[in-house]
């Protein structure tokens, strides 16, 4: 090869290289075979531990919520046991705690789920993702979509023998806990809910934001709302009360989000389903007002 030739064949080299280099840094953020789920609602979905209803007995709930916004104004996130309604947090710890509450009519949810999402630029932060879930609250196994009733103060201390738990899950979770479907790896900008393209946190952008990895975990409790009875007499007022510790030392480009669900027992509005979950602002919509509260727990390292 002559040496003008050499020259020129080197540059070309040259010029390949940096595409090259950003081509490999987007497939190790970008697993191979990602794929997302094929519905955002109707569908059953496996959880990382062992589910307390297992009524399908496939290890999944029945997530249904086909009735437009039905379902999104009773469930919140919060970061205090006085705040029912919680709000949008943008820049939570990775160590902390979070709060499920309930304002619907029938005073409680027969049991949580906790739907954990992970992305980063760093593909470290996925590959090594780890957290600790220490998860306290009332649990009851006469499901049927309300709490049992506490008639006073004098009945409270058997109502919480009978349904407190102040340990109901302790478990690590990890990336080989992350949600796959038909063994290719989950790795979406949305959660399920009865709206499509539905945001994960509150001001997210589903159109540009990077897609995120999913752990779906069974809490083992419900949550008591405030117009259930003397809530106020209970425990965190009869919240869940979520205890989490991320272990895997996340770099500042991870952002991880948390997100709650709740299958209650009932006859109407998606009976015996997950048809409850908290209602998330998207960067279109206008502030909490009347019936329309908007929580979502972003934790920002």
């Amino acid at each position: 090869m002559k040496m003008r030739e050499k020259q020129a064949h080197m540059n070309r080299l040259w010029r390949i290289a940096p595409v090259a280099v950003l081509l490999l840094v987007a497939l190790s953020v970008m697993p191979a075979a990602a794929v997302e789920w094929p519905t955002s609602n109707g569908t059953f979905i496996p959880t990382a531990n062992t589910p307390r209803v297992n009524i399908y007995n496939n290890g999944t709930y029945h997530f249904t919520m086909y009735n437009g916004t039905g379902g999104m104004n009773a469930l919140h996130v919060t970061d205090s046991i006085t705040n029912y309604y919680g709000d949008v947090y943008t820049a939570k710890p990775t160590t902390g705690t979070m709060y499920v509450s309930d304002t619907g009519g029938r005073g409680g949810q027969d049991e949580v789920l906790l739907l954990i999402a992970v992305n980063s630029t760093n593909s470290t932060d996925i590959s090594n993702f780890a957290v600790n879930v220490n998860v306290s609250g009332y649990q009851w196994t006469d499901l049927s979509g309300y709490p049992p009733s506490l008639d006073g103060l004098m009945y409270l201390s058997s109502y919480n023998t009978a349904y407190y738990k102040g340990s109901a899950l302790n478990g690590t979770y990890t990336a080989a806990n992350y949600l796959n479907y038909s063994s290719s790896d989950v790795f979406q900008r949305w959660k399920f809910a009865p709206l499509p393209n539905y945001p994960l946190f509150g001001g997210q952008d589903t159109t540009v934001d990077q897609p995120f990895k999913l752990i779906l975990i069974d809490s083992q409790v419900g949550t008591i709302g405030n117009r259930f009875t003397n809530y106020g007499l209970l425990n965190d007022n009869g919240m869940a009360r979520i205890d989490y510790a991320i272990t895997s030392n996340p770099s500042s480009s991870a952002n991880i989000t948390m997100n709650a669900y709740a299958y209650s027992n009932v006859s109407v509005g998606g009976g015996t389903e997950v048809n409850w979950l908290n209602r998330v602002n998207t960067s279109t919509d206008g502030p909490s007002s009347g019936s329309v509260y908007y929580s979502s727990w972003k934790i920002t390292p």
